[in-house]
């Protein structure tokens, strides 16, 4: 290595980034709130939040400011989530491929009142959880949520919008049954 050139191990020292462990502390509920959104399962939302702030330690431009660094850490996990599910598409056409047992998780999210909302959650894609969950669970504005997703604002608000009406037509088509009657 060229003299004058710090060798990459010692550019990412825990001396040289002491305000990254303070956000990691700060963001880390979050994170895995906006995690567990894209793939409703606690252990792999555990295992993408993990390898995106890994991937943000690692970046060399990864930015200081909170609102920024948030902002990276919520577009690498929606990237990790997204390749995940790639990955898990293409397996699932192989025949041999056995379907896994439910997940625990899954069927203690079946069970929570709210059962009839994460059931039409599923049925949005996760660029579309992603968007709603930013903008209704955090609280975020379009052009947050319009940054954090790489979309122009008002391609925001449409994913939003239309994100809304299919979750108004699946919660619509759900028919909550109390003791035979329809409720």
């Amino acid at each position: 290595m060229c003299r004058g050139i710090p060798k990459r191990e010692d550019a990412l020292k825990s001396h040289d980034r002491p305000w990254f462990e303070p956000l990691v502390v700060e963001l880390e509920d979050s994170a895995l709130g906006f995690a567990m959104t894209l793939v409703h399962d606690r252990e792999q939302a555990e295992e993408i939040v993990q390898e995106a702030f890994a991937n943000i330690w690692a970046a060399r431009n990864t930015p200081e400011g909170r609102s920024e660094f948030k902002r990276w850490l919520y577009k690498a996990i929606l990237n990790i989530a997204r390749d995940q599910g790639r990955h898990r598409q293409r397996w699932s056409r192989l025949r041999f491929w056995t379907p896994a047992p439910p997940n625990p998780f899954d069927e203690v999210e079946r069970r929570v009142d709210d059962a009839p909302l994460v059931d039409a959650l599923r049925v949005l894609r996760p660029r579309e959880r992603a968007a709603v969950h930013l903008r209704y669970f955090e609280d975020r504005s379009f052009a947050e949520t319009a940054t954090t997703l790489g979309v122009s604002e008002n391609n925001a608000r449409v994913i939003v919008h239309r994100a809304l009406g299919k979750l108004r037509r699946a919660m619509s088509s759900a028919v909550v049954t109390v003791g035979g009657l329809e409720a």
